[in-house]
């Protein structure tokens, strides 16, 4: 009787087996899956329009052929490093602005009563701020990380990504270059 319990067993351990072979073969991604894929260096930057702080609408392309180049930073209050980056940014839109360098500051995730007092005290009063309600934008450009810094030239083309803080000499650096390209 011990050994027919055995037998079972086996069995039971190989029918098993198979079945999770065979589950595994049939969820398996087909070829037809499509990859979503984000803001690539080199092609043109996603299109958007959001609403700013000073309650008007905001669309990139228009902002993109005004300038010689925009950045697009995403940004929020609750990430520290997005904080510390900002005085970065506030003096590096003060030294280059006049050059043909806008930024637009995407905030992503906050309550849009608690921006004005934090934009207000780092004197974040010179460049558009926009808010992502949705996070749709964020999203479509794959955010993962933050903050994240899109430089994106005259023709809309995309021509740095940068994610994490940053300081003024690289943003110098890396606008410097699309300056000079234009």
């Amino acid at each position: 009787m011990v050994n027919g319990f055995r037998h079972q067993k086996t069995w039971l351990k190989i029918l098993l087996w198979i079945f999770l072979i065979a589950s595994a073969g049939i969820l398996q991604p087909t070829g037809t899956a499509v990859e979503k894929v984000g803001p690539v260096v080199g092609k043109k930057a996603p299109d958007f329009t959001l609403d700013s702080l000073a309650a008007k609408k905001v669309e990139l392309y228009p902002v993109v052929k005004e300038n010689k180049v925009t950045i697009v930073n995403f940004w929020g209050i609750w990430c520290p490093y997005c904080v510390r980056e900002i005085p970065e940014l506030v003096d590096f839109y003060n030294q280059y602005h006049q050059r043909g360098v806008e930024i637009l500051a995407v905030n992503v995730g906050d309550n849009s009563k608690d921006i004005p007092p934090f934009a207000k005290k780092n004197k974040m009063i010179y460049f558009p701020i926009l808010i992502d309600k949705n996070n749709a934008v964020s999203e479509r450009y794959q955010i993962t990380g933050f903050p994240t810094t899109v430089i994106i030239d005259k023709q809309g083309k995309i021509t740095d990504i940068i994610v994490g803080a940053t300081d003024q000499a690289t943003l110098a650096s890396k606008v410097g270059a699309a300056l000079k390209e234009k």
